[in-house]
């Protein structure tokens, strides 16, 4: 049965000589015809067709004037102001939450009375007036709504709570919105039920208990499963997708799915909004920012067409705006997003909205770099945001100042009445001592001693309320000296800052001429490197053409004799062949010395790519050629710095007389050849399993004396190992400048 007909027909038991002293049987069947009419207008409104549910309301209404029915009346006036609240048409909601009130008034039915005085607050509440809302209804439990459960006295207690809520006092809406609870469980009403656990869920998210948020919502779901109420299911997966994120993704998109689901079906396109905001959160939540953003232009495409709310759309804009930030898309659609949302605003006067636009425009102009502009914006956002903290203290001092004239309006009438009262019971304890009926006149002295503690109260409570309005005065005046004083600061600080750019110029000038400095300088260094250079060129010319008079001068003149020899011998073939065969020894020995003095000073073979390569296939084919197992252990992307033409020279000529002297004179079966790269040396080894040698008794030959004259000329360090019979290992360490 619905709230206002239980209420209704309870209502009808206190006043049944009324109803039959104003026409019997006949205003019985009236009243019978108005609540059904009544119930039609519930039966649309709970499914959300206004329209429908206001012309029965209306027709009912109608009806019980036209039979002057007061009572059937207040209580049609009732349903349409619950219908206009519902569509937040305050204005008309309030005007007839008044009629209804005063209808209750001129009945004597407090029921009526206090669900008129409900609704005035509930009117106050969406209009942004909390502590009136707070305050009526309270009033509206306390002067008739209280006296046993029924469901205008949960949904008092649920909206009273849902008031301190709206004013961050989220213990005292828990407090209420349990007592709202209790009671529908009472009644046994699975919506008030539903309702009530949703909005426990919500005060628990808000004050950061997530697991207990979860668990109302859960049980909220159950009961709207019961009722099934498709609108308010989209609206309950919704929140419960919310609180899941950060503890279980996996369950938030699952409830973000249904969500979708329920909105879909109930067409409702507020509940579609919703849905895709979640949705867009849960992929935020997923690092999926490209499908968060998609979310997005479909909330903005129903919000551009439906109109109906630019301030949702001002602040989807910003979402968009951010998105297109970290996607990073054109730069040109990010600021136009943020334009957007700047002129809505602006034409709104949306002061929250430009606030945080402002804000998010001065960070992006700040990541690219574009300081003026990101200075420029900031300190529109910190001129919004004082200019909203001097309007929330206004509008604060507003609500005290019209909460303490009403109360101090409503204590003078109170005051009257008592007055009148105390007369009153002051002549009815006289007549009571005259009788000689001494419990009777205790009994009027108290109710006067309790008329007098109520009135002090009462004024103690007005007191408390001028100070608290005279306090908050004061702090709003202190806070206007102080944006005054942070407005001149902020003048300071442009001077200072035009100050600093001076500085800043003057700065920039001494660092081209510091900078000018520099290049002069480094020119100076560059030329005298190249100079060094010229000085190493000129010898390692001198060294190749020392190596070419010494070594190859020498070669050819060895030559010419042995081939003069081989002809004075030519009657004596053996003799003539071998002279020939050592001149043709000497004659190759010439060509690779010639080749690595050509390849040596070739710039093409600067890297130790070239180098590597050119000293691998030289071991191989001396190894092969003696047949000799070689193992190679060269670097596949050799790192490090360049070596100079001497240091690569020594470092070849080194490894080929180690190589030289293996094949020669080792007589191994294995050869073992490693080189290594740092970024600061190279390490060469060159290892055999050969008949090895004593250094102690052996004599030194050229070869060796030539590996250690290079090697120290270079500033390598070399060593070599060996033992009769245990091989040999040749390690040069070479560091490079």
């Amino acid at each position: 049965m619905p709230r206002y007909l239980l209420l209704i027909l309870t209502s009808l038991c206190f006043s049944l000589h009324t109803v039959y002293g104003q026409g019997g049987a006949t205003q019985q069947n009236d009243s019978t015809e108005i609540f059904s009419i009544i119930n039609k207008a519930d039966s649309y409104f709970e499914r959300q067709q206004y329209d429908s549910a206001m012309q029965w309301a209306a027709n009912a209404e109608e009806f019980s004037r036209t039979k002057k029915w007061l009572k059937g009346q207040g209580w049609a006036i009732v349903k349409m102001t619950e219908i206009l609240i519902a569509q937040r048409q305050l204005d008309r909601a309030a005007d007839l939450a008044s009629q209804s009130h005063k209808i209750g008034i001129k009945l004597n039915d407090s029921l009526l009375a206090s669900v008129a005085l409900m609704q005035q607050g509930q009117v106050k509440m969406y209009g942004d007036y909390y502590d009136e809302a707070i305050l009526l209804l309270d009033k509206s439990i306390t002067s008739g709504l209280g006296r046993y459960p029924n469901e205008y006295l949960a949904l008092a207690f649920n909206d009273l709570g849902h008031a301190w809520g709206l004013k961050e006092e989220y213990e005292r809406q828990a407090l209420f919105t349990h007592k709202a609870l209790d009671i529908y469980s009472v009644v046994k009403s699975d919506a008030g039920m539903a309702m009530a656990l949703g909005n426990l869920s919500t005060i628990y998210y808000q004050m950061d208990q997530k697991e207990k948020a979860i668990d109302y919502g859960r049980q909220s779901l159950k009961f709207r499963e019961k009722t099934g109420d498709i609108l308010r299911l989209s609206i309950t997966c919704c929140n419960l997708s919310q609180y899941y994120l950060g503890i279980n993704n996996e369950e938030a998109a699952k409830y973000q799915e249904l969500c979708v689901k329920y909105a879909k079906e109930s067409g409702d396109e507020e509940r579609m909004i919703q849905s895709y905001i979640t949705s867009s959160l849960i992929a935020n939540a997923k690092k999926n920012n490209k499908e968060a953003f998609e979310y997005e232009l479909k909330v903005i495409d129903l919000l551009e067409r439906s109109g109906k709310n630019p301030r949702m759309l001002a602040r989807r804009y910003i979402a968009a705006a951010f998105y297109t930030d970290i996607l990073r898309y054109d730069t040109v659609q990010t600021l136009d997003y943020y334009n957007r949302s700047l002129q809505l605003s602006s034409k709104w006067d949306y002061k929250g909205n430009l606030k945080d636009a402002y804000l998010y425009l001065s960070e992006f102009y700040r990541k690219n770099k574009n300081f003026s502009a990101a200075y420029d914006n900031y300190k529109k956002h910190i001129l919004y945001r004082d200019s909203l903290i001097s309007i929330e203290k206004e509008e604060k001092i507003a609500e005290l100042e019209t909460r303490y004239e009403t109360n101090r309006k409503d204590n003078e009438i109170i005051r009257l009445g008592n007055e009148q009262k105390i007369k009153q019971l002051e002549i009815e304890k006289q007549k009571a001592m005259i009788t000689g009926n001494t419990a009777t006149a205790l009994q009027k002295q108290n109710e006067i001693d309790l008329l007098f503690k109520s009135q002090e109260l009462r004024d103690v409570r007005i007191q408390q309320q001028q100070e608290e309005l005279q306090r908050q005065q004061l702090m709003a005046k202190t806070n206007m000296q102080q944006l005054e004083l942070t407005e001149k600061e902020n003048q300071l600080q442009d001077k200072q800052l035009r100050n600093q750019k001076n500085v800043r110029n003057l700065l920039i000038a001494g660092l081209a001429l510091f900078l000018l400095l520099g290049i002069t300088y480094v020119n100076r260094i560059q030329l005298k490197k190249k100079l060094e250079q010229q000085k190493s060129l000129l010898a390692m010319r001198n060294s190749i053409s020392q190596d070419l008079h010494d070594d190859i001068g020498a070669s050819l003149s060895n030559i010419n004799i042995l081939n003069e020899l081989a002809k004075r011998n030519i009657g004596q073939p053996e003799k003539s062949t071998e002279y020939l065969s050592r001149a043709s020894e000497d004659i190759q020995r010439i060509s690779e010395s010639l080749s690595d003095i050509v390849w040596n000073i070739n710039p093409r073979y600067d890297d130790l790519q070239n180098l590597f390569i050119r000293m691998k296939r030289y071991a191989a084919d001396m190894l092969d050629g003696k047949n000799i197992h070689g193992q190679f252990d060269f670097p596949s992307n050799p790192t490090g710095p360049l070596l100079s033409m001497t240091q690569r020279r020594d470092l070849y000529l080194v490894f080929k007389e180690a190589v030289n002297n293996l094949v020669k004179y080792s007589q191994a079966s294995n050869a073992m050849i490693s080189v290594k790269t740092d970024a600061h040396s190279i390490g060469l080894i060159v290892q055999d399993d050969g008949k090895g040698f004593d250094r102690n008794t052996s004599r030194m030959g050229n070869g060796l004396q030539n590996m250690e004259q290079r090697a120290k000329a270079s500033g390598a360090s070399l060593t070599i190992q060996t033992q009769p019979g245990n091989g040999t290992s040749v390690n040069l360490v070479m560091k490079i400048s």
